[in-house]
């Protein structure tokens, strides 16, 4: 049912495979009586993301936006049909909802957003996939960008094996820590987890809030200036954590006075989290960036570097320049306008002092 509704590869945990792991690999958070869990993932098209990377036109943001919530779609609906089907067969079943649902009961969910399952872990112990350095989770056939989907049962179903370290896409490249903007991932520290007896790692997160301030959209410039993500914000960025999280609240606050970007995709609205408003993707560069050849990976951060910054219209639309000539443009802006891009942390900081 899952590979008719789109799914290219399955595998199963079981209550004893996901023991002994973090928080996010309990299953029985969701189901109390869970004694399996189903993982599966649906891919991004190729062609489509090497565009998006390079900036190829304004409009391919809205498409990818498109895509992305469409590939959410297809696996919710998988999964209830999957759910459904294990209902009417007497057992209990749940769908995981795949983004934007956390664990609230968590002291500080907040900042660490805790998912009510990882479907990253799930993922990993199921055989589905394997982590890459940047915690992002992949296959040799589609690299990290992948969407994953989960249903947990009591049915007890067989569970699969993780996929051998020997047949994992990641070669350690480490470019996923080169095309964050805000370097929020380690090159050389790291993660490690366990789960039902076997070890799994990845880089170690510098600091969860540079992820909020730019895979949120608050900030594209990326830290060397040559490139941005699909957002016109350009903060100068703190490595001092009580800085970043200064510059956290004071983006997020200019964020919402931006006008919406105006394409083929108006974004969405998560159920939980409050207050977040609506949300329009601009980043994701550790997630496409990788193929799992070494080859395309390379194409695909090329085509990235080179693909200028983005400067958004006061109608609310994006154009794309080359580095150089974005900074003129930025520069030619009244600085009301500016301040909607670019806030002066340390000036506010120093007022507070």
């Amino acid at each position: 049912m899952l590979y008719e509704g789109g799914a290219k590869k399955v595998g199963f945990a079981s209550l004893e495979t996901m023991t002994g792991g973090p928080t996010g690999a309990d299953i029985t958070y969701l189901l109390p009586e869970a004694q399996s869990a189903i993982s599966f993932y649906v891919p991004f098209s190729k062609d489509l993301i090497l565009k998006y990377l390079g900036k190829e036109d304004p409009s391919i943001r809205g498409v990818h936006e498109e895509e992305n919530l469409e590939i959410h779609r297809i696996i919710w609906k998988a999964s209830q049909r999957v759910k459904h089907w294990l209902i009417e067969q007497g057992y209990k079943a749940m769908s995981v909802i795949p983004n934007n649902h956390y664990r609230t009961d968590i002291p500080g969910w907040q900042v660490s957003l805790p998912p009510e399952l990882s479907l990253r872990y799930l993922a990993v112990r199921s055989g589905v996939a394997s982590f890459g350095w940047s915690g992002n989770v992949g296959t040799k056939d589609h690299g990290t960008a992948i969407i994953l989907g989960g249903i947990v049962t009591n049915a007890k179903l067989k569970s699969t094996d993780p996929i051998p370290e020997s047949e994992s896409f990641c070669d350690k490249c480490k470019i996923c820590t080169k095309v964050c903007a805000y370097q929020m991932f380690s090159p050389t520290e790291e993660t490690n987890i366990s789960i039902g007896g076997y070890h799994f790692s990845y880089s170690k997160r510098i600091n969860k809030m540079r992820c909020f301030i730019t895979c949120g959209g608050s900030n594209g410039l990326h830290s060397s200036g040559k490139f941005s993500t699909w957002s016109p914000g350009r903060y100068d960025l703190p490595e001092n954590d009580e800085e970043v999280t200064r510059l956290l609240s004071l983006a997020l606050t200019s964020q919402r006075k931006r006008p919406l970007i105006k394409d083929s995709s108006s974004g969405y609205q998560p159920a939980s989290y409050g207050g977040m408003g609506t949300v329009q993707l601009t980043c994701g560069n550790c997630q496409f960036v990788c193929v799992g050849n070494p080859k395309e990976t390379a194409k695909r951060y090329k085509a990235l570097i080179n693909s200028g910054c983005i400067i958004q219209n006061e109608d609310g639309s994006l154009e794309v320049y080359p580095t150089e000539k974005a900074k003129e443009v930025f520069e030619s802006m009244s600085i009301k306008r500016q301040h909607l891009y670019r806030k002066d942390y340390k000036r506010n900081l120093r007022n507070r002092t």
